[in-house]
């Protein structure tokens, strides 16, 4: 077979982007592993200072902390440090996708799963960026919706990175973000997951090149043009596609959309 000169730039392009990839997902293990090696250690510390903070409980009944009684602060504390391993976890996870993704012989671990399990752990991450940037934010789950034969960390993934989009495209003010999904029961039976805001918006020219890599709207550092590249790879690969809706000024929607996939055509229900 006789490769174009345009064959030659679209492989070494590839070639560079694999590179890249694995560079990038060497360096986000690195950092990870002071995470991962850390968060036990600081647990026992935390575990240990409680202990302290309950004697003195003990005799000062209305103590708080933060503005919350200390059970309730015992509480947030170790939350906090699940979502912090559970980020940890998902960086892992999105390293060990990026190597996959720049490998042609990479597996897809599906497994059903529920909807609405990926959609919360998905919220927790972006939580605190949402809470900050959008006045309001609501979240609608159909309550038809079956277990489905998918990918859940890389469903996570793409979830995360629309969300956190969603929410640096709004500017404050009535500014809202909108998350809902819910069941087809056409022929073709589909999952729909949608991200709406009132934000920014894009115009036809900048909405045709938002898959590409390394395009970005972003401020400079504050974005690397492969989120949406390696969104939609992502949900591709899970027989699924991104569909987007834009209007300058108005705001955006994306919307995932997932064929039912069933090993051996199972049908598994709650």
């Amino acid at each position: 077979m006789k490769l174009t000169g345009k064959d030659l730039t679209n492989t070494q392009q590839a070639a560079s982007l694999g590179i890249l990839v694995s560079g990038i997902a060497h360096e986000l293990g690195n950092l990870n592993n002071c995470i991962t090696f850390n968060i036990p250690i600081l647990r026992d510390y935390i575990k240990e200072l409680t202990h302290l903070i309950e004697f003195h409980v003990k005799n000062h009944k209305e103590f708080e902390v933060f503005g919350m009684s200390y059970p309730e602060f015992r509480r947030d504390i170790f939350r906090i440090l699940d979502n912090v391993e559970h980020a940890s976890s998902r960086i892992t996870e999105t390293g060990f996708g990026l190597k996959e993704f720049v490998s042609v012989a990479s597996a897809e671990k599906q497994l059903w799963v529920d909807v609405s399990s990926v959609i919360g752990k998905s919220v927790t991450l972006c939580r605190g960026q949402i809470r900050k940037r959008v006045k309001s934010f609501k979240v609608t789950i159909a309550d038809e919706i079956p277990l489905i034969f998918t990918d859940p960390v890389a469903l996570e993934q793409v979830l995360v990175n629309l969300l956190i989009n969603a929410t640096q495209a709004v500017d404050g003010g009535n500014s809202h973000v909108m998350l809902n999904a819910r069941q087809e029961n056409t022929r073709q039976y589909r999952v729909i997951i949608e991200v709406r805001d009132n934000g920014c918006g894009m115009d036809e020219k900048t909405r045709k090149k938002i898959f590409e890599p390394f395009f970005t709207t972003k401020v400079q550092n504050n974005g690397s043009g492969l989120g949406l590249f390696v969104s939609k790879n992502l949900i591709a690969k899970l027989g699924g596609r991104i569909e987007v809706e834009s209007r300058l000024g108005v705001g955006s929607t994306f919307r995932i959309v997932l064929q039912k996939r069933t090993p051996g055509h199972v049908d598994i229900h709650n």
